[in-house]
């Protein structure tokens, strides 16, 4: 049975066109490796700590009980079985679950960049969520654009990870920009979570951002903003005289580029980044920096191992 989808007035759905899948098996094995080896280095280098006072698996259990498929098996307390052969689990009062919120920006802007700004969200997003969902955590994604806010299926178990890659995949795409409109439908439609990773390019009026990151924040119990970046925006290549188009208003304007205003366009854009970071860090959002042209895949294994995604 196909589950009927309900976008948004204005999105428009865009399939997978022929394009390569989000995960291949060789990814599938690398993240089932990471979910078993660093699930929780992952989720907390996205939120700066684990998310969840008292919610960390293992950690002040109460009671034990019967190992069930989809159980995380770090949970497994090994002396018991060795004992009476029998494979229990610690449970914990919260069973130690982490409930995790993918918010990825569906704007126009996010179609710009090699590869796509957009396709990278996906990617990184049903990665992320393959690792949390492998670790026995529970994971909803959000398309946020136009002041509006889709939500797909709350997915609650290892075996949902082909839906949630289909999800991802099948995601509607907006037109503009309008982040703190979008995060409050968001917020309206959604309970609190234990983490929230907002998967964007920033590319939105100052104004707009401040306003938006303390509604990220308010929803979550720890939330972070991952900064996609693409090297031609960070250094802009272009010489001579361009035509430049607003991708989302669609307004033109032609320029001289000179080596001058190469440095300027270089130095604003690094000014709007810190800027931006200065935001995450008042309204306590962990800050992320990726460069799109390092693969997805690699920077989660940069999470799990402490590193920075964060680029010069």
């Amino acid at each position: 049975m196909t589950r009927q989808r309900l976008y948004p007035s204005g999105l428009q759905t865009l399939g997978s066109g022929g394009e390569e899948p989000l995960l291949d098996a060789a990814a599938m094995r690398q993240l089932e490796s990471l979910s078993l080896a660093g699930v929780e280095a992952v989720v907390s280098g996205f939120g700066g700590q684990r998310p969840g006072a008292g919610r960390s698996r293992g950690l002040e259990f109460v009671d034990y009980r019967r190992y069930t498929p989809g159980d995380d098996l770090r949970g497994i307390d090994w002396n018991v079985y060795a004992r009476l052969r029998e494979v229990v689990v610690k449970a914990s009062p919260s069973e130690g679950h982490v409930d995790l919120a993918l918010l990825l920006d569906g704007s126009r802007s996010m179609a710009s960049g090699t590869p796509p700004k957009f396709r990278y969200a996906q990617q990184l997003g049903a990665m992320l969520g393959t690792v949390a969902l492998l670790g026995a955590d529970v994971v909803t994604v959000h398309l946020l654009a136009d002041g509006e806010s889709w939500t797909a299926a709350r997915l609650t178990a290892p075996h949902l990870v082909g839906e949630l890659v289909e999800e991802v995949a099948t995601l509607p795409r907006g037109r503009r920009t309008d982040l703190t409109a979008s995060l409050r439908a968001y917020r309206r439609q959604s309970p609190d979570v234990d983490l929230a990773v907002l998967i964007t390019d920033g590319f939105a009026e100052p104004a707009d951002l401040e306003a938006a990151l303390p509604e990220l924040a308010g929803g979550a119990h720890a939330s972070a903003l991952v900064h996609l970046v693409d090297s031609a925006e960070a250094e802009t290549p272009l010489r001579g005289p361009v035509e430049l188009r607003d991708i989302e208003s669609g307004e033109r304007l032609v320029v001289e580029v000179t080596p001058a205003t190469r440095r300027a366009y270089n130095e604003r854009f690094e000014a709007a980044a810190a800027d931006l970071r200065r935001l995450c860090e008042a309204s306590g959002v962990t800050y992320l920096r990726a460069a799109t042209e390092v693969p997805a895949l690699d920077l989660l294994f940069d999470v799990a191992r402490g590193g920075e995604l964060v680029t010069a």
